[in-house]
């Protein structure tokens, strides 16, 4: 399809698909030699491939037409462009010492050394051989057709070498194009070796960076490939009139919208089925749904319904009374709040919960989350207490007793099934990983604190792009909450005014004592959290609760006139220490966010250990300190932007005609 393309940028992007598609059957081909071919061509195919974009975004502009027809003749007003354009152009067709020659000669390799594989011996080898042919011919008719052909019509602009600075990045990337055709070992040799060891998780195999390799199959492919491509570009009149009489009025995008239309059209039919506007119907589909599912894929997986045996996870020794003990201050807590209508009470009751799940955590050996949960539960009562502000302060029943009733079994049933669910799989027998982490811990993260470890090291990556997920929530709240304004009342549901010091003294007092003690414990919990239970999640929801403490207690411009925090620059330096970690990994040599850690010793001090887990921790730390503070800052300020009424009841009604509007 790339070869009938008259438009410049459309003859480039079928291109892509071609060689995607090749690189696609080398990972498909499942040998590591075949990886290395495909990570080699990916690296080779950037290089051209952006080169001649951009040669084709300086014709556009210096002749006002991207259209091959128009377009001919150019290299004796562009010269420098045309030179450029085709040498990408040979580097795409794989003409020896250009680096497109090497990864192809690479794959045709594979393509020989696996032909047995997929049906008959010379079918594999025929397939890569032809597509490299067509390489040739639409790289041809991108050189030839733009800047040495003949022009069917008039340019709408006076064609003329782009500035210096428009070439300039085609420079640099043509001549990597050269220069790892001509020397691959120098230029893109440490890169490839660093790529294959990450993407294939053990040492590469041996391969040579090498421009002859020796008379042999693969180079007769590509002979015939490079005379097969220019042939068939010489006979092209012949191939664009039996492609206009057979397939040029083939439109691949009617089908697909013809099966997105239906597509939609299905999905709407089964919203307007299941959703009625209400939130219960959702939610009780959902979850018969999940659990539905969930039984029938462990029950054809093999698996049997039991209580958990010795060998399990729960065993003889497993504390029921404190388990049941604390399961009754959660179960009473959670009955409190559903019989207790005021919303400030219920909050504050339902932070019990919180609290009690921290104390199981904390019983039953897993510091880290007891310490997480009661930092999350701070920082989120203090989101609800924000939000309630615009909240009616007394919720009332919305619906009837029986649909209570019948709620209340569907949410029972629902819970029973899960928790005996999750106790058939609990009782099965299984390969645990626990081992590994606990034995590579200190050898392979070298912190004894095996949660930190994991997460900073183990499983780094999923860390950081749960860092970078985390920021992104945080912009986006800062982005609704920025210019939003509501009414609120200067009045509670009673009719009593609100308190004209909102910011007591005594709370003034406690939070200026308390700032820089817990400045001080988020820091200990940060430097320790490699080792011991801590680390930069905990210590930054510890620091964020802290500094959002001063705003409550002084309010926000007092606060900002005394302690300014640059908080948008804090969340970007902390993804960018974070990104930062892990391409220092990779520049020296090893998968993106390996880490490294070294002791050394100091006079009076004694042993102190340094790793590469820090800064990325401390990326974390700055991130979740600044999306804390930015969500929660900016529902204060939206309470200092409000517009106060008189009636508590007439500030409901104009939220309500706000949303509905």
């Amino acid at each position: 399809t790339a070869l009938f393309k008259h438009d410049l940028k459309g003859l480039l992007a079928y291109s892509t698909i071609s060689h995607l598609g090749l690189i696609t059957l080398l990972f498909g081909l499942g040998t590591p030699m075949a990886a290395v071919a495909g990570i080699f061509h990916i690296i080779n195919h950037a290089t051209f491939k952006a080169s001649l974009f951009m040669v084709a975004g300086i014709v556009d502009h210096e002749t006002g037409t991207r259209d091959m027809r128009k377009l001919g003749g150019l290299a004796k007003y562009m010269p420098h462009t045309a030179a450029l354009g085709t040498i990408a152009a040979m580097a795409m067709a794989g003409v020896p010492l250009f680096n497109g020659f090497l990864s192809k000669e690479m794959f045709f390799t594979e393509a020989v050394r696996e032909a047995g594989s997929f049906g008959p011996i010379w079918l594999l080898p025929l397939l890569v051989a032809l597509g490299g042919l067509m390489s040739v011919a639409y790289s041809l008719r991108f050189v030839h057709d733009t800047f040495f052909g003949k022009s069917e019509g008039e340019l709408p602009k006076t064609p003329h070498e782009p500035p210096s600075m428009m070439k300039r990045p085609v420079d640099l990337l043509v001549v990597l194009c050269l220069a790892v055709g001509i020397v691959p070992s120098l230029i893109v040799g440490p890169l490839l070796h660093m790529t294959v060891t990450g993407v294939l998780q053990a040492p590469p195999p041996e391969y040579g960076l090498y421009l002859w390799h020796g008379f042999n199959l693969p180079l007769m492919m590509s002979i015939f490939a490079l005379i097969g491509g220019v042939l068939v570009y010489f006979k092209r009149e012949r191939l664009f009139k039996m492609h206009y009489r057979s397939i040029h009025h083939i439109d691949a995008r009617v089908a697909y919208n013809l099966i997105l239309d239906s597509t939609t059209r299905a999905c709407e039919k089964i919203t307007n089925r299941f959703d009625q506007g209400k939130l219960g119907p959702i939610v009780l589909y959902t979850s018969l749904f999940t659990l539905v599912a969930g039984l029938i894929g462990y029950r054809t997986g093999g698996g049997q319904f039991g209580l958990p045996q010795a060998n399990g996870t729960l065993d003889g020794t497993f504390d029921w009374l404190t388990f049941l003990g604390i399961l009754v201050i959660i179960a009473a807590t959670i009955i409190t709040t559903l019989f207790h209508h005021r919303r400030l009470f219920a909050v504050i009751v339902l932070s019990v919960v919180g609290i009690g799940v921290s104390m199981l955590f904390a019983r039953f050996s897993a510091p880290d989350l007891a310490m997480t949960q009661i930092s999350v539960e701070v920082v989120t009562i203090i989101l609800l207490l924000l939000a309630l502000y615009y909240l009616p302060q007394h919720s009332h029943r919305l619906c009837s007793n029986f649909v209570l009733r019948r709620d209340a079994i569907i949410a029972g049933v629902f819970g029973v099934g899960v928790t005996a669910f999750t106790f058939a799989i609990i009782s099965q027998p299984f390969e645990s990983i626990s081992d590994f982490f606990l034995y590579q811990s200190v050898p392979g993260g070298g912190g004894t604190n095996v949660v930190n470890v994991i997460l900073v090291d183990f499983r780094g990556y999923d860390t950081f792009g749960e860092v970078v997920v985390v920021g992104l929530a945080a912009l986006g709240i800062y982005a609704m909450l920025k210019n939003m304004v509501l009414p609120a009342s200067m009045r509670d549901p009673d009719g009593r005014n609100w308190t004209e010091d909102p910011h007591p003294l005594l709370l003034r007092t406690f939070a200026q004592i308390l700032l820089p003690l817990t400045l001080l414990f988020g820091l200990y919990i940060f430097l320790r959290g490699h080792n011991m239970p801590g680390g930069g999640f905990i210590a930054g929801l510890i620091v964020a609760s802290a500094l959002v403490a001063q705003y409550v207690a002084n309010g926000i411009r007092p606060t900002e006139a005394r302690m300014t925090l640059p908080i948008h620059g804090m969340l970007s330096t902390g993804i960018l220490i974070a990104l930062g970690t892990g391409i220092a990994s990779m520049l020296l040599g090893y998968p993106f966010l390996t880490s490294a850690y070294t002791y050394v010793s100091f006079p009076w001090i004694g042993e102190v250990e340094f790793t590469s887990a820090l800064p990325f921790d401390l990326g974390v730390f700055l991130v979740v300190v600044s999306s804390a503070i930015l969500i929660l800052l900016n529902l204060g300020r939206l309470t200092n932007r409000s517009v106060k009424v008189p009636d508590y009841r007439v500030a409901q009604t104009a939220q309500t005609k706000t949303e509905d509007s």
